[in-house]
């Protein structure tokens, strides 16, 4: 007996590698079964489950839940038999009822099974989407959650020194961290641990006539000829199936798959692109099916896959990444990844606030909402823009994208609430509110004040705000407004303290006077004498 799970053990032990358990075409193929060969293996048998309906998962049949359930996350229905086996001798005996613990997910060996799995459709869920979210990690060059990975060695609870060789028993350590009596190298015969798994599996596929193990024809058939598909794709894994939304066909093959629909027709997705597309959810996500195969990008560096409503772009160096709608529309209207941004870096994500969208780039980034529409930010102004806090500052979300200056010298974009302008001279500088208010009025850049220096900042005593620019200055408070300081008349208060001084704020714009110039400010005015160049200093 199997002192862990209280099944009878098989009468083979130390025959299987502890290193290489199962091969990944295993656990991920077989996708040609059908419900009625399960139903058939069930009652051949004597399986308590050939008579079962789960009326959680709409009364269907246990021979259903487990086919689709298995083909929903891409796992082999044959492996989820050999699961169900040692975890619950429910395949092989017609009076265990031990439904709670089908598959044994969330039920450590510790004792006790989460009432969140409780129930055997629930079980075939869970197993099969764990088994795939280790998959995942590997197919990404990443460790499990439990640390396997293939070509690095761990200890497994017999404890054995394991080096897996491929994903497949990788992903099976993760689920059973036991080798177990049926490997050749280690392992303890009082357990059946994850070899317990591989000698039911191997059974299992002899036991019964699965019949043809892949079937490639129509349209598949010819898409897979035309791209020298033994080559490109490798051998075929799954037979021609039906998708989930019963809308198309597909193949799945060793590097890849080809899938097709009516309207669409038949189209590759492989690789990394591939893994990306699976973990949106495959045709049933927002990107729906391809509509080219994978394809080079114009540069030569990536590689890509449109869909119906968004693409997968891939480099070596970024990673595989979705991008659609509004965003996907602005990055192809700038020039794609032959644009200032290059490749996307991130999928399309939701912003902290909640109100809009973005992807990054590898040189910038691309923002929406409702209100505001997509535009780029990019440069040094996306870092200004980044250092303010994003959206969640006080310019709110982009509404232009980089756009040139008037006089050529500088760049810009504009925000909810205010500007970033960038001069090689003045680095990228923020303006808002009423001061960015009296800036427009005044000309902007090409107006007496020039570029900003500063971004908008607090003055010493508190009370107000200002922007220093290339010719001059602006300061503001709530009683005072807005209002220009520039050349002798704003050099003359800058000596005298600046706000801080006799004379305070200015309450007015510089303006002409008899024989000069002159500003008001909340306490006194400042006079330029334009023959002489000299400021005068008179007190309310």
């Amino acid at each position: 007996m199997d002192e862990l799970t209280g099944e009878v053990l098989l009468d083979l032990a130390g025959t299987h590698d502890m290193h290489r358990l199962m091969e990944d075409a295993d656990l991920t193929g077989w996708g040609w079964i059908t419900p009625a060969q399960v139903q058939g293996f069930l009652q051949q048998k004597g399986s308590y489950l050939a008579g079962y309906r789960d009326p959680v998962w709409g009364n269907k049949t246990a021979a259903t839940l487990i086919v689709e359930r298995s083909r929903a996350h891409g796992i082999s229905p044959l492996y989820m038999l050999a699961r169900i086996q040692i975890e619950s001798g429910l395949i092989q005996s017609g009076n265990s009822n031990n439904l709670a613990k089908a598959t044994g997910c969330g039920c450590p060996d510790s004792g006790g099974c989460s009432s969140n799995y409780a129930g055997f459709g629930n079980q075939i869920e869970c197993g099969a989407a764990k088994i795939r979210n280790y998959l995942r990690d590997l197919d990404a060059g990443r460790p499990t959650v439990s640390g396997w990975k293939v070509g690095l060695t761990k200890q497994t609870l017999d404890p054995c020194t394991v080096t897996p060789a491929t994903k497949a028993t990788a992903a099976l350590y993760t689920y059973t961290p036991w080798v177990g009596a049926y490997a050749m190298q280690c392992g303890r015969t009082t357990v059946g641990g994850s070899s317990l798994v591989s000698a039911v599996f191997a059974r299992y596929r002899t036991d019964y006539n699965w019949g043809s193990s892949c079937v490639i024809m129509g349209d598949i058939k010819a898409k897979y000829d035309a791209v020298n598909g033994p080559v490109l794709l490798g051998a075929c894994q799954a037979g021609e199936l039906s998708t989930p939304d019963g809308v198309g066909r597909f193949n799945h093959f060793e590097r890849g798959s080809i899938y097709w629909t009516p309207t669409l027709g038949a189209h590759v997705v492989m690789g990394q692109i591939r893994i990306k597309w699976e973990q949106l959810g495959w045709e049933v996500s927002v990107l729906g099916y391809p509509i080219t195969d994978e394809l080079t990008t114009p540069d030569g560096v990536g590689r890509y896959n449109h869909f119906e409503r968004g693409s997968i772009y891939w480099t070596e160096a970024t990673g595989a990444w979705e991008i659609h709608g509004d965003i996907r529309a602005k990055w192809e209207q700038l020039g794609w990844e032959r644009s200032e941004l290059g490749y996307p870096t991130t999928g399309e994500t939701k912003t902290p606030d909640g109100a809009g969208r973005y992807n990054h780039f590898q040189n910038g980034s691309i923002y929406w909402t409702q209100a505001t529409g997509a535009h780029e930010v990019r440069g040094l102004i996306r870092a200004k823009w980044e250092q303010l806090g994003w959206e969640k500052s006080y310019l709110g979300y982009p509404t232009t994208d980089e756009q040139a200056t008037p006089d050529g010298v500088g760049r810009y974009n504009h925000f909810e609430r205010g500007s970033i302008y960038f001069t090689p001279a003045t680095g990228a500088h923020e303006v808002i509110g009423d001061i960015n208010t009296k800036w427009i009025a005044l000309g902007r850049e090409a107006g007496l004040l020039g570029y900003p220096l500063t971004d908008e900042t607090k003055t010493p005593d508190g009370v107000g705000r200002f922007n220093h620019f290339q010719n001059g200055s602006i300061y503001w408070t709530a009683t005072t407004g807005a209002h220009e300081v520039h050349g002798p008349i704003r050099a003359k208060w800058e000596s005298l303290g600046w706000e801080t001084g006799a004379l305070g704020y200015p309450v007015k714009d510089e303006y002409a006077v008899t024989g000069g110039r002159e500003s008001e400010f909340q306490k006194g005015f400042l006079t330029l004498n334009t023959a002489t160049n000299t400021v005068t200093v008179r007190m309310k």
